[in-house]
């Protein structure tokens, strides 16, 4: 997943934009030391692992042992 990321000439420092927010280049400055001499930087980011149910999932006290003492 391909991103873009800005690096600091100067400071070495790498941040991004919010998504989603038009940025006009010339305005941009390193949060960092406040420069303005920046290059675009593409950065290949692995995509964000999904995580899902395979079965309904019990709530209550349906799930817990009969035998246990845990209350």
């Amino acid at each position: 997943m391909p991103g873009r990321e800005y690096s600091c000439g100067e400071c070495g420092h790498r941040f991004r934009a919010p998504e989603g927010e038009v940025v006009d280049s010339r305005m941009l400055m390193c949060p960092s030391c406040g420069s303005i001499d920046l290059t675009i930087v593409i950065v290949d980011r692995p995509q964000p692992a999904v995580l899902r149910v395979r079965e309904p999932v019990q709530s209550g006290d349906l799930w817990r042992d009969p035998e246990s003492e845990a209350s």
